[in-house]
């Protein structure tokens, strides 16, 4: 399937509400029906016997012996016999093993063809970036860096254009991160680790918040130039390790100083390691209700599952190498949807393929995607309240920046 959006069109779609995994879920759903039903059949069967024993009925034997028979022969019949429910019952439940052993089948198959794309992405992994096991690795690395000291989050008085209008795709939400990213002009910037809390609906009963976390500041840093900025090479180790990070830690502070609420949805997106960040966020679990994610250029496959019911959307430029540097695809799950696109616009080379310009024309290509999986996530970020789609955008929106940096 490919879909076009501007420059870039969509080249492959995994996982969601359409993927394999869903259709697992639902086949081994329909297996559980079938267990049921045989069930209840088994225990009409035993009311049968209840109805051929019972006093009323054998009462009237010696008053009409003939219809007597003919009853209990209709009651065996209907329990017992060749064509009644407790035969139907081992019919259902044979199917419902069949069918669970047929989804194991299924199941195995996915398994061998992972296995040989693991070892085919470890491979190139390791011819690109001379590194087996990139996630164990990178746990390895980051320990030579040290201690990540801990989180200090202050507000800003900086200002991001619209961050007073909601999106209304996704288009404009990964525009949006674009231009909270550019606070950050460098790797020197006095900017570096600044993230937006965007609220909609203050004051109402359908408060949400959208979290916006741009990628990494510095990439040149080593453990001995480590220093206050949160977002460096250390911290994409880090996280990509699966360790906790004084950086996830800031953001969970800083959505506490706007104001959200425990029970308020929240919306996190996030770049590279931005996206990470949200993926880990959710999949540890928070005092936050952070029910959606969205990365874009962000590796996530050391991620192993979501909660149940969360949805998360990630986007992977084919030019940009970051997304493979987790040295596997991102698992099929209900939960994650994945979406590979082309883009023939913007910037080349390894730098310029991680480009937020990249992603924006991707998120264009996402939005006219009539596949289900893809759709699906549209629709749960509207019906969430956090795309205004076409419709008005009513909702009040503010926004609030802040600085996460290192202490020690």
């Amino acid at each position: 399937m490919t879909t076009s959006g501007g420059d870039a069109s969509i080249t492959h779609v995994w996982g969601g509400a359409g993927g394999l995994a869903a259709a697992y879920a639902s086949v081994r759903a329909l297996a559980a029906a079938f267990d049921l039903a045989g069930d209840e059949l088994r225990d009409w069967a035993g009311l049968g016997v209840r109805v051929a024993a019972d006093p009323d009925l054998v009462a009237s034997a010696p008053l009409s012996p003939v219809s007597f028979a003919v009853a209990e022969a209709a009651v065996v019949a209907a329990t017992a016999g060749p064509d009644g429910v407790l035969a139907a019952s081992w019919t259902w439940e044979r199917d419902a093993v069949l069918v669970r052993e047929a989804v194991a089948l299924l199941e195995a198959g996915d398994q061998r063809v992972r296995a040989w794309l693991l070892r085919l992405d470890d491979a190139l992994v390791e011819h690109a970036f001379g590194l087996t096991d990139p996630p164990v690795n990178a746990g390895l690395v980051a320990l030579g860096y040290g201690s990540d000291g801990h989180p200090a989050v202050r507000a800003t008085d900086d200002v991001v254009p619209g961050s007073t209008t909601q999106p209304r795709d996704l288009d404009d939400l990964i525009g949006h991160l674009q231009h909270v990213a550019a606070l950050s002009s460098g790797a020197d910037s006095p900017h570096n680790g600044t993230i937006e809390v965007q609220t909609l609906g203050a004051g109402t009963g359908g408060v949400r918040h959208i979290v916006y976390l741009p990628g990494t500041d510095d990439m040149a840093t080593l453990p001995w130039t480590q220093d206050e900025d949160v977002r460096d090479l250390g911290t994409d180790l880090r996280t990509m390790g699966g360790q906790d990070t004084s950086y996830q830690q800031g953001v969970l502070q800083a959505m506490a100083q706007a104001g959200v609420g425990p029970h308020d949805p929240v919306l996190v997106v996030g770049h590279s390691l931005g996206g990470m960040t949200a993926a880990a966020i959710l999949a540890r679990g928070s005092r936050f209700d952070v029910g959606h994610v969205v990365t874009a250029g962000s590796p996530t496959a050391q991620v192993p599952s979501y909660p149940p019911g969360s949805h998360v959307l990630s986007l992977e430029h084919e030019g940009d190498v970051v997304p493979l540097t987790d040295g596997a695809p991102n698992p099929t799950s209900v939960q994650q949807v994945t979406v590979t696109f082309a883009d023939t616009g913007g910037a080349e080379g390894v730098v310029g393929d991680h480009d937020y310009w990249h992603y924006v024309n991707g998120a264009a290509a996402v939005d006219a995607s009539a596949d289900p999986a893809v759709v699906e996530q549209l629709d749960s970020l509207r019906r969430a309240g956090f795309l205004a789609g076409d419709g008005p955008t009513t909702a009040t929106v503010s926004s609030q920046v802040f600085q996460v940096v290192r202490a020690p």
